[in-house]
């Protein structure tokens, strides 16, 4: 995605534009940064058990992971991130990114 805001910057004409875009780039480079960082406390707070069904060679069931809500908040942008870039992707959206 940052690939594709640097080329509609690069061939932007308006000024305006330009401005647009990289405001969506760091927007959108915050973003990712916020959700990696929930993502990752998450899976700190289940490496043990996460540990304990990798030595079982996934034998043993695991548990039920309860995300808080900063880590089930990041899930969601995740999700929409996706989505919305893969419609981007297949043509059924003019942007990259939603607008915040």
């Amino acid at each position: 995605m940052l690939n594709t805001l640097e080329s509609l910057i690069e061939a932007a004409e308006n000024p305006l534009d330009v401005v647009k875009r990289n405001e969506q780039r760091h927007a959108f480079s915050l973003e990712v940064h916020r959700v990696r960082i929930n993502i990752e406390h998450l899976l700190e707070r289940y490496r043990a058990d996460v540990d304990s069904v990798l030595r079982a060679g996934g034998e043993v069931k695991g548990p039920v992971v309860v995300p808080d809500a900063q880590e089930a908040d990041a899930i969601r942008s995740a999700i929409d991130i996706y989505l919305h870039v893969r419609s981007f992707q297949r043509g059924e959206r003019r942007q990259p990114l939603p607008d915040h």
